[in-house]
């Protein structure tokens, strides 16, 4: 874990969990879906001086937060934890806050660098693999994706996810093969 790190959260407990494993971290909160501009343009500002990683929770709400950061253009890494991996006793809740300190390590230390010029995989590329239009194609892509602890997607969040992380074909023809064995 590298101090010249910010890392973006949801929520104070969130926060927390992060600084009982390294308490030398910076976070900023986005204070869930609320983020208002003012936040927004922190997190922006801060990308332009500091590595900031957006560390926010595996549903719906943090797919949104993320969405939305990551449309003010800034320089973000991605730390990513599976679903089931930050699920509370319950099953009820989801969020980092419930990961295990072992699981937020792994996350942070596998982290995901953005690039929005990319568009080297195609749809045609998913099709001609099974990745979208069969009916068994949602298994394999959440496969693929568990493989690269990236978030699982539909078809076409799946393909924005490749581009956008650089991920080449090859990469999808060699767990695919690993899967298949």
């Amino acid at each position: 874990m590298k101090y010249n790190q910010v890392i973006v959260v949801e929520g104070y407990h969130d926060e927390q969990k992060i600084k009982g494993i390294f308490p030398e971290i910076e976070c900023i909160i986005t204070n869930g879906s609320e983020i208002s501009q003012e936040t927004l343009n922190l997190i922006y500002k801060t990308s332009l001086i500091k590595e900031v990683v957006l560390f926010l929770d595996p549903d719906y709400p943090g797919k949104r937060i993320t969405n939305r950061i990551i449309e003010t253009n800034g320089n973000y890494k991605f730390a990513y934890i599976n679903k089931e991996k930050a699920l509370n006793k319950n099953n009820t809740k989801v969020g980092i806050e419930h990961a295990t300190a072992e699981d937020i390590r792994f996350a942070l230390s596998n982290l995901i660098t953005m690039n929005n010029n990319n568009d080297n995989v195609k749809s045609l590329d998913l099709q001609i693999r099974g990745l979208i239009n069969r009916k068994d194609s949602a298994l394999l892509r959440k496969i693929i994706c568990n493989k690269l602890n990236i978030p699982v997607a539909n078809g076409k969040t799946f393909l924005k996810y490749l581009n956008m992380l650089s991920i080449e074909i090859e990469r999808i023809d060699e767990i695919i093969h690993e899967f298949r064995s």
